[in-house]
């Protein structure tokens, strides 16, 4: 077997506990998947300030009243220690300049298959307002770099969607992972774009 059909498996693995945990101890204003908790991951890192773990994890389940209730220490630390996997994973692919956002597939009744974005982009969504990413001084660049994520991302964003064409929607679906980029490096300008970034299928 080669060294990276053993990567590909050691990532699905990983992505497999995530979302066991994430499916069994999470609530409904929990985030509910590995392309979720992927946004969320990217979010924090294009922050403009380093954040400690402890200033987001809890956020991953939503508020003090829905934070899980671990069956022992072992299984609490196997999960943060997956989530700083993930983290670690997500921060130095925005350092390098190379964005694999982690995104879902869905096979439709015709057989196309199709990538879901939207998932990620709600947790991205869910990053930004709590590290304040949608405020700056400079609003109209943020509104700019913002406008995929916010479309496919929130609710309001989906309604918009329902009125346009599949090639409106799809403008905006392919500048997705360049414009975020474009807020990593506003926060962060030594970090150098590569413009070939791969996604991640899960």
């Amino acid at each position: 077997m080669s060294d990276e059909s053993n990567s590909n498996e050691s990532v699905e693995a990983l992505y497999s506990r995530l979302d066991h945990y994430l499916s069994t101890l999470g609530s409904d204003r929990s985030i509910m998947g590995v392309s979720e908790l992927d946004g969320f991951l990217t979010a924090v890192g294009c922050a403009p300030d380093s954040h400690i773990p402890n200033d987001w994890l809890w956020a991953i389940w939503g508020p003090e009243d829905e934070q899980p209730s671990w069956e022992s220490k072992e299984q609490e630390e196997e999960f943060l220690g997956l989530v700083m996997i993930m983290y670690m994973e997500s921060v130095n692919g925005l350092i390098q300049g190379d964005l694999h956002p982690v995104y879902l597939e869905h096979t439709a009744p015709d057989g196309k298959v199709n990538v879901m974005v939207e998932d990620w982009c709600v947790g991205f969504m869910r990053g930004a307002h709590l590290l304040g990413l949608n405020y700056s001084a400079d609003k109209d660049f943020i509104d700019e770099v913002m406008a995929s994520v916010r479309l496919f991302g929130t609710e309001k964003g989906w309604q918009k969607l329902e009125g346009m064409t599949d090639e409106e929607s799809q403008f905006w679906r392919s500048a997705l992972e360049e414009s975020i980029m474009r807020l990593a490096q506003f926060h962060h300008p030594e970090i150098e774009i590569i413009p070939t970034g791969a996604r991640i299928v899960h």
